[in-house]
């Protein structure tokens, strides 16, 4: 068996048992290798009955692409398996080292033919925008890991949970408000940026990539364009998102075998 397929059951097996690999059978995997075996594994969830349902952006700061060598950020996938309902309760126990992101979601109102588009045109493409979390969860013992090994490991993309949509407007949505809470208490706020690590500069910079990689971008699927916070480890309670008029709920528990 070649390495690429043993490494890709074996991050496959990791996931489905909760179980890290150690960091050491990811070293020296390059970009492309990564990425390779990120879209072998997606072929293979596709397989198996899961759907298509979005993506994913990372490392979009500057600080997290230095860190690792990179000079743009780099994305994962999302199927409907990884989708949990709002106010949804989620066992930690089927997760390894989880943690908690808060992003904006965008949803795309058409499909994207491969073509040259500029951002007017990229944005065009959005149809509604909503509140979510994302719930990474990284395959790698303690989070230890290189570019490639991260894209390998489809980029920590774990579950999501979106909250209701609104439609979406660039000139009012460039900006966003956001409000997090533990158990009603104040854990973060903020604006995000117009400009820089943005939401809707990161789906402009998405939209491009996939396109460039062969991947299809077809109405209703959904984009994740980055954490508005630090990522935040995660305790059995309930976090609560205030964003764009709505709230949403995932509550997180510890359920005893």
């Amino acid at each position: 068996m070649s390495r690429d397929a043993e490494l890709g059951t074996a991050l496959l097996r990791a996931q489905a048992s909760a179980t890290p690999l150690s960091p050491e059978r990811g070293e020296g995997l390059t970009l492309d290798e990564g990425l390779r075996l990120q879209h072998q594994a997606l072929e293979q969830r596709l397989a198996a009955g899961e759907s298509l349902v979005g993506w994913k952006v990372a490392f979009a700061g500057d600080a997290a692409q230095r860190r690792f060598g990179l000079t743009e950020p780099v994305y994962g996938a999302l199927t409907d398996a990884m989708c949990v309902v709002p106010g949804a309760s989620l066992d930690l126990r089927s997760l390894i080292r989880p943690k908690l992101e808060v992003e904006l979601a965008l949803v795309l109102g058409m499909s994207l033919p491969p073509a040259e588009y500029d951002d007017e045109a990229l944005l065009g493409a959005v149809v509604a925008v909503a509140p979510a979390f994302e719930v990474a969860d990284c395959r790698w013992t303690a989070w230890r890991f290189d570019a490639g090994a991260f894209l390998a490991d489809n980029a920590a993309a774990a579950r999501y949970c979106l909250g209701e949509s609104r439609p979406f407007d660039p000139a009012r949505h460039g900006e966003v408000s956001y409000r997090l809470e533990c158990d009603g208490g104040l854990v973060g706020e903020g604006v995000s940026a117009r400009q820089g690590d943005a939401p809707l500069a990161n789906l402009c910079w998405l939209l491009r990539r996939l396109l460039a990689d062969g991947q299809p971008l077809r109405t209703g699927q959904v984009i994740l364009s980055g954490a508005l916070l630090p990522q935040l480890d995660i305790q059995p309670a309930e976090y609560r998102i205030q964003m764009l008029g709505t709230a949403l709920a995932l509550r997180f528990v510890q359920e005893e075998s």
